[in-house]
C-alpha cells in the first residue's frame, strides 16, 4: 500500500506532542524521552508528534532535534503513528532533514515553514517543489495565523499524493472548519491544533485526529472519549470535554502549561524533572504537589510507574 494512504489510514484520534526532558545543565535527557515514549505506545496512543511549541524547538539545536527525531522514532519502533516536525529551514537543510526521519523510522513529517516568510502561493508552492523529491515519506502542512496559510494554496498542494494533512495552529474554529470543508474531496486530513472541545465540530465534518491536552498523561481518557465521538454518542463526548478538560485546562493554563505538562509526566515517574529548557526560569517547587492535587481532585488517583 502507498506509503501515504498508509499515514493517513493510521492518523485518527487523539496526538501527543511530545515534551521534552531537560537536564539541569540544559543537554536533553534522551533516556527519559525514551521512556516517556515506550509509555504512551503501551497506552496504545495512535499518534506521537514532535512539534514546535511543546517540543521547545526553539531552545534546542540543529544537531539535537536530528537526534530527538532518531530516539523518538527508534522508541516507537512502529507502534503508534510517529510525526517528526522541521525546523525553520531552508528548503536544501528541510531536504535532510526528510531523509534522516525517513531513515530513523518517521511515518511522516510535519514542514514548519517559517512564519515570517511570505504566506502567498509563490512561495509556499515553491518551498514544497523544492524539497518533496527527497523522499517519498508523506507530509504534512502547518498552518498558523497571522496571517492565516491561504484556503486555496492548502487546496492545491492538497492534490498532491504525498501531502497527507495539516496540523491547524491557526483560529480554532474558523480556520479549522474553512480547511475541513476546502479539502474535503481530497485524500487529505486537516488535524486540529488542540482541544478536546474543536475537535467535537471537526470530527463531524470529516478532521480524523487532534492534540489532546490530556492524552500526554492519561491516553486511555483520550481515547475513550474518540471512540465515543466515533460511535456518534455525541452528548457522552461532550460530558467528558465539561468532566475532565474543561478544568483541567483553565487551571493548567494559568499554571504554566509547559511545566504543568511536564509535572504530569514526572508524576508517572517517566521524567526526574519538569525543567523547561534554559533559559526559562525552573518552575516553583510547589507546582509538582499543587498539580498532583490537581489531578487527583479532575481525573482520580493514579499509580504512577517505577522507575
Amino acid at each position: 500500500m502507498d506509503r501515504a494512504v498508509q499515514m493517513l489510514a493510521r492518523l485518527k484520534g487523539p496526538v501527543v506532542p511530545i515534551n521534552i526532558c531537560f537536564n539541569p545543565d540544559g543537554t536533553i535527557n534522551y533516556a527519559a524521552v525514551r521512556a516517556y515514549v515506550n509509555w504512551l505506545c503501551e497506552g496504545k496512543t495512535p499518534v506521537l508528534l514532535l512539534t514546535y511549541g511543546s517540543s521547545e524547538f526553539a531552545s534546542i539545536s540543529d544537531d539535537e532535534l536530528w537526534e530527538l527525531t532518531a530516539t523518538v522514532a527508534e522508541a516507537n519502533a512502529g507502534r503508534s503513528l510517529c510525526i517528526a516536525s522541521t525546523g525553520f529551514w531552508k528548503p536544501a537543510k528541510t531536504r535532510e532533514f526528510l531523509k534522516h526521519a525517513d531513515a530513523v523510522g518517521a511515518d511522516g513529517v510535519k514542514v514548519q515553514i517559517n512564519p515570517w516568510l511570505p504566506k502567498t502561493r509563490e512561495v509556499i508552492i515553491g518551498y514544497f517543489d523544492l524539497i518533496e523529491d527527497a523522499t517519498d515519506i508523506p507530509l504534512l502542512l502547518w498552518g498558523v495565523a497571522p496571517p492565516p496559510f491561504p484556503i486555496e494554496v492548502v487546496a492545491e498542494l492538497a492534490q498532491r499524493p504525498n501531502i497527507v494533512g495539516m496540523k491547524n495552529d491557526a483560529h480554532p474554529f474558523y480556520d479549522y472548519y474553512d480547511l475541513i470543508r476546502a479539502t474535503g474531496d481530497q485524500n487529505f486530513g486537516v488535524v486540529s491544533g488542540g482541544q478536546m472541545r474543536n475537535f467535537v465540530f471537526g470530527y463531524q465534518i470529516g478532521s480524523p485526529a487532534y492534540l489532546c491536552p490530556i492524552a500526554p498523561f492519561r491516553p486511555d481518557i483520550a481515547l475513550q472519549f474518540y471512540n465515543l465521538l466515533v460511535e456518534g454518542r455525541i452528548d457522552q463526548a461532550w460530558q467528558m470535554v465539561f468532566r475532565y478538560e474543561e478544568p483541567w485546562l483553565k487551571w493548567a493554563t494559568d499554571h504554566n502549561w509547559l511545566a504543568v505538562m511536564k509535572s504530569t509526566v514526572q508524576l508517572q515517574g517517566l521524567y526526574p524533572n519538569n525543567l523547561p529548557a534554559p533559559p526559562n526560569p525552573a518552575p516553583p517547587s510547589s507546582l509538582l504537589d499543587d498539580v498532583r492535587k490537581k489531578l487527583e481532585e479532575v481525573f482520580g488517583v493514579s499509580q504512577p510507574r517505577s522507575r
